[in-house]
């Protein structure tokens, strides 16, 4: 997992840098002056602070995936789930917030959600295939510790239930010598004679 978690986070801080410098080179980042109250001549949040928010975004989205993931299934499926489900509040939930609290018009942030909903149609699909290649394993917790150390007992697989052994009964001999309840325990089965 550690492999996976440091190629899918910077994966997704570099997905959001260019779908925002798209939208900045394309012109299609909608007005937000009016909705944090920017004064005239204001350019906009700290660049720490907008990269911050994207690595934030990336720890969601790929805690996310894990939680989706870890309940088995494809890959990839398990990706475009873990986008929409991170769309739905990223994209019309916000929207619906902003229109509805700000007053502001309802066009640019519609056209942005959509926008959105490729970004992470994208992220999603990108931490899919990502956890394939790295060869990221299910079922992580107690049965990844018992792999790791040989030594500690094994674990029982959610496919296959645990079967204990049977306990050991101590062996008792007989006055012949064989062991008491073992198949040649009467002298017939032996082939010794009975007088």
């Amino acid at each position: 997992m550690p492999r996976f978690l440091l190629l899918a986070l910077p994966l997704l801080v570099v997905l959001a840098a260019l779908y925002n410098l798209a939208l900045e080179l394309l012109g299609l980042q909608p007005d937000l002056g009016p909705l944090v109250g920017w004064r005239d001549g204001a350019s906009g949040l700290p660049g720490g602070w907008i990269v911050a928010t994207w690595c934030l975004e990336a720890l969601a989205l790929t805690a996310l995936f894990l939680l989706v993931d870890g309940r088995g299934g494809w890959r990839w499926l398990n990706g475009l789930l873990t986008g929409w489900i991170a769309w739905v509040f990223r994209g019309p939930l916000l929207v619906m917030t902003v229109v509805g609290f700000a007053g502001l018009a309802r066009r640019p942030w519609w056209q942005l959600s959509f926008r959105w909903f490729v970004l992470y149609t994208v992220a999603g699909l990108g931490l899919g295939l990502l956890a394939r290649a790295s060869g990221l394993e299910r079922g992580g917790g107690r049965r990844a510790a018992a792999r790791a150390r040989p030594d500690a007992p094994a674990v029982a697989s959610q496919d296959a239930p645990a079967v204990a052994p049977p306990p050991e009964r101590p062996v008792v001999a007989s006055a012949s010598g064989a062991p008491v309840g073992s198949r040649a325990s009467s002298p017939t089965e032996r082939g010794e004679t009975v007088p």
